[in-house]
């Protein structure tokens, strides 16, 4: 099954977004951008197997494999500049999505935005994909983004749990990839009440990606503002996608988003 959903408000798609999401997310936290952004920014969101409309899938367990697959789902899309647009765990698939797409095409996005996403050389804690249920509950309630009644919901977390750690386990499995920087800006998206996500560390990791430019822009909120404040992050990734074409999409919509 394709892996991307598509969403758009015109047939004059200037730009895709195209956004990964999270761990134990799914391409339906992305619904609403499209009614948020211009209409010349179509937005595209992966859905990985065993995530949401695809949860009668197998989760993935080979990166290699899965990232074969998206890029082989994205060629459509490349006729356009395409921004990377990745929350967490999704940022990381970014990167290795761009340097796949680089080696088998020779492209490369328009600009990344990584957002409350560790940097894609630092690795994760190896105990995290063995953790207990408890322990991984525990992971949830820091992310934030999940209310304390769902947590405490046996069959919510027998839903949620085995996504999440079968996410956590594909990105502890990641070997390191010793590549070049990509040739796009990258900008880095950071929560002030973040307590997952070490600032500092994640600002110089993620200007290590690049040698096109980089940028750190902190908003407020923990792990899940680009979903709690959603329209103050939209209004920075539209000024970031457009300053990736040199202000061709405001030129061409005469108007910010909404």
């Amino acid at each position: 099954m394709n892996a991307l959903r598509l969403w758009c408000r015109s047939d004059e798609v200037r730009m895709w977004v195209l956004c990964l999401p999270p761990g134990g997310g799914s391409a339906q936290q992305f619904r609403s951008w499209s009614d948020r952004l211009p209409p010349i920014l179509g937005v595209a969101a992966v859905e990985l197997p065993g995530h949401g409309s695809r949860s009668d899938e197998p989760a993935p367990t080979d990166l290699d494999a899965l990232l074969d697959e998206l890029a082989a789902d994205v060629v459509p899309l490349l006729g356009r500049p395409v921004m990377l647009f990745g929350h967490s765990m999704g940022a990381v698939l970014a990167v290795d999505l761009a340097r796949k797409l680089r080696a088998a095409r020779g492209w490369r996005p328009a600009a990344l935005a990584a957002a409350a996403s560790e940097p894609p050389d630092r690795p994760l804690p190896a105990g995290l994909c063995t953790a207990s249920d408890e322990e991984l509950t525990g992971l949830l309630h820091a992310w934030g983004g999940t209310s304390g009644e769902l947590l405490a919901d046996r069959r919510y977390l027998a839903e949620v749990l085995p996504v999440v750690r079968a996410d956590l386990a594909l990105m502890t499995g990641r070997a390191h990839r010793d590549e070049a920087p990509l040739d796009c800006p990258v900008h880095t998206y950071l929560g002030e009440d973040d307590t997952t996500v070490d600032a500092k560390e994640a600002a110089e990791g993620w200007a290590r990606q690049t040698r096109a430019g980089h940028t750190v822009r902190t908003f407020p909120g923990g792990h899940f503002f680009p979903h709690e404040l959603q329209e103050q992050m939209l209004t920075a990734l539209v000024e970031d996608a457009d300053a990736a074409v040199d202000g061709r999409l405001r030129a061409a919509e005469g108007v910010t988003h909404g």
